[in-house]
């Protein structure tokens, strides 16, 4: 899969690398179905119209949840055909970020709909809360914020772990040097989203809510910079 992606930017003779599919892999796959399927078991059967309408009311927020938690899966399954990696350490980490992606799935879906509620003015809750109540307090929203970019920053730590880990086999998985860029690059996105995360944590500890919030606006903007980048990088190694 990795040499076919870089052989198509360069236009050169592919060469194919093939991974047998490790029982890790079965069980990621599993586990993220189960996450998935949680979701879905969250969707009560509607027994009224007015219930059949609150479930599509909520379908915004459900579809962003498992968007997501697709995108690790991705990720994830992308790692496994590049690199074939089976070993200890990437066994334990493989299940670590497994733990977590069950962990936050509701949570998840309960931000999306939180943030989606706030930016439409839409209320995507399906039950009202009582008198006196409110989804969330003003005071609530920093250790919200908190709570989510602890997660976002570890789940990337993970995955920094799995790419660096993977860097330091480059020679016995005798990876090209533009498998090595690419893996890089990879290393190197893992990293700054990290930091992001972080950074969005000591913003919210500091009770600067809007500020944490903000951060994660870097994310487009380091995207770009990061594709600009491994362009330059992918030509200087190539000598193209």
């Amino acid at each position: 899969m990795l040499r076919k992606k870089l052989f198509r930017l360069h236009n050169t003779k592919e060469i194919d690398k093939k991974h047998e599919i490790f029982r890790v892999e079965a069980l990621s796959d599993a586990v993220f179905a189960f996450s998935v399927s949680l979701l879905i078991i969250s969707l009560e059967v509607p027994n009224t119209f007015e219930e059949l309408k609150a479930t599509i009311h909520n379908f915004v927020p459900f579809f962003a949840t498992v968007a997501l938690v697709f995108f690790f899966w991705y990720l994830q399954n992308e790692y496994f055909r590049n690199y074939g990696l089976n070993d200890g350490k990437v066994v334990f980490l493989n299940l670590a970020l497994l733990a977590l992606i069950l962990f936050y799935a509701f949570p998840l879906k309960f931000l999306f709909t939180l943030l989606l509620s706030w930016f439409t003015g839409i209320s995507f809750f399906s039950e009202v809360p009582k008198e006196g109540e409110s989804i969330l307090t003003q005071e609530q929203f920093p250790e919200l914020i908190v709570f989510f970019s602890i997660g976002y920053a570890i789940i990337w730590f993970i995955f920094y772990l799995l790419y660096h880990h993977t860097f330091k086999k480059r020679k016995v998985l005798e990876l090209t040097a533009v498998e090595t860029a690419y893996l890089s690059n990879q290393r190197l996105d893992a990293l700054v989203q990290v930091a992001i995360g972080l950074l969005s944590m000591v913003f919210s500890l500091l009770r600067l809510p809007l500020i944490s919030g903000l951060c994660f606006l870097l994310l487009p903007v380091w995207l770009l910079v990061n594709n600009h980048h491994f362009k330059k990088q992918l030509k200087a190694v190539s000598g193209r």
